[in-house]
């Protein structure tokens, strides 16, 4: 059996004296006198460090030479009944060191019994400073505050990627609660819309510890889609290891919305909803270009409203917008998916017709010109068009395609209307 060496008398009292100067805890000692003091018979340095008072300064002083403005008198009170019966106290206060500063300490009092008779001879506080703990968790609070009031959107995962904190904001703006998602990885909300190449930059950008910055297209509880301008930064401690990520978002839904109409408007025809000039030129040039690398063959079709001054005049602006547009449907609803329909201008159409010899744009233009005649509108009259076709010969320019193509309705119009010219 071993023997445990013992420490005996004044070697004993030594090391617990060291013990008790080194501590990081301020400890101090009074007389049990609560009608003059109690009175401070000893501190140690950690009482010196916390308060900044030396021990010269306090001994024979009381204790309450610390207290100030916002030492609370519930404590004041609890300490003091504490003392009077004699029982250990715990509790949290705001003391003042000698240079004025506030700071808050927890602390712990115990009375100390005399051996013979039982009654208390000395008080041992014990004192901690709370200070930077207690501004950290005010500072916490702050944050955590700051981040639930926060109108964009808040996503904190792991280092796996798996969430561990959302906002109020992203709860109101995905339809997601934070029971539902806590956990979850944020592939939850992937819509489809972006392409694998997208995330893999992502994460190999997150990983090398760098922010991350990008638009993001995610879907919503609902099945709705959701923009997020959205920035990820990777939370790096004192050992250089990622421990989480944290992502802030702009919501900005409605503005692609108004850019994506923005643009629509301005490649579509107000009236009609086909392209508009602008836009069908474009196609114009670029179907020119497949035809000449891939000698394919290309046509164009173009017709306009027979007399459609006459359905303005006899019958008003209104019922003429209405023919324009039922046209406009009634082709689409005719045409090939390759075929691309735009309004040239005022009662003007014409249609790109990929793949196809003017032969084959003819045959089409004249189920077109039958269709466009069995059309039912609320005009009282019968609605006609005349059409001319062309394809695309070499050292065609756009403007020499549209030209001839305009030149070949002309003569249908000449010959009578009603009818289908090709050149």
């Amino acid at each position: 059996m071993t023997t445990v060496p013992s420490i005996e008398g004044y070697e004993k009292l030594r090391l617990l004296e060291t013990a008790i100067e080194h501590s990081l805890n301020g400890v101090l000692v009074t007389d049990a006198d609560l009608d003059e003091g109690p009175r401070i018979l000893y501190v140690n340095r950690g009482f010196e460090r916390i308060t900044g008072y030396s021990r010269d300064d306090v001994l024979g002083k009381t204790p309450r030479m610390l207290q100030g403005p916002e030492t609370s008198e519930e404590f004041r009170h609890e300490l003091r009944a504490a003392l009077e019966q004699g029982h250990s106290y715990d509790g949290e206060t705001v003391n003042y060191t000698r240079e004025g500063r506030r700071y808050v300490v927890s602390l712990h009092i115990s009375p100390i019994y005399a051996a013979d008779t039982g009654a208390v001879t000395h008080f041992v506080s014990v004192q901690r400073d709370e200070t930077e703990d207690q501004e950290r968790d005010d500072q916490l609070r702050l944050l955590s505050t700051a981040l639930e009031v926060a109108g964009d959107p808040v996503l904190i995962t792991d280092p796996q990627g798996n969430i561990v904190y959302v906002n109020v904001a992203f709860e109101e703006q995905t339809g997601y609660s934070r029971n539902q998602v806590l956990g979850q990885n944020p592939r939850l909300f992937k819509s489809g819309q972006q392409e694998d190449a997208f995330y893999q930059e992502m994460w190999e950008t997150l990983k090398r510890g760098d922010a991350f910055r990008g638009e993001f297209v995610n879907r919503r509880h609902d099945g709705s889609l959701i923009h997020l301008e959205q920035t990820i930064n990777p939370v790096i401690n004192e050992r250089g290891q990622i421990t989480h990520f944290v992502a802030i978002g702009k919501d900005i839904t409605d503005r692609v919305r108004m850019e994506d109409e923005v643009r629509r408007l301005a490649h579509t025809d107000w009236l009609t909803g086909l392209a508009n000039r602008l836009s069908l030129g474009d196609t114009l040039e670029t179907e020119m270009e497949r035809s000449r690398r891939y000698g394919r063959p290309l046509s164009l079709i173009m017709f306009d409203i027979d007399h459609f001054k006459d359905f303005n005049d006899d019958y008003g602006h209104e019922t003429g917008d209405e023919v324009l547009k039922k046209l406009a449907d009634t082709v689409r609803k005719a045409l090939r998916e390759a075929d691309a329909l735009g309004r040239w201008g005022g009662e003007e159409f014409m249609i790109v017709v990929p793949e196809t010899p003017c032969k084959g744009a003819a045959t089409m233009a004249e189920k077109l010109r039958q269709t466009v005649a069995a059309m039912k509108t609320s005009c009282p009259i019968s609605v006609t068009a005349s059409f001319g076709v062309t394809d695309m010969r070499p050292g065609d320019t756009p403007k020499t395609f549209a030209r001839r193509v305009d030149e070949a309705m002309y003569q249908a119009k000449e010959a009578g209307r009603n009818r289908v010219v090709s050149l």
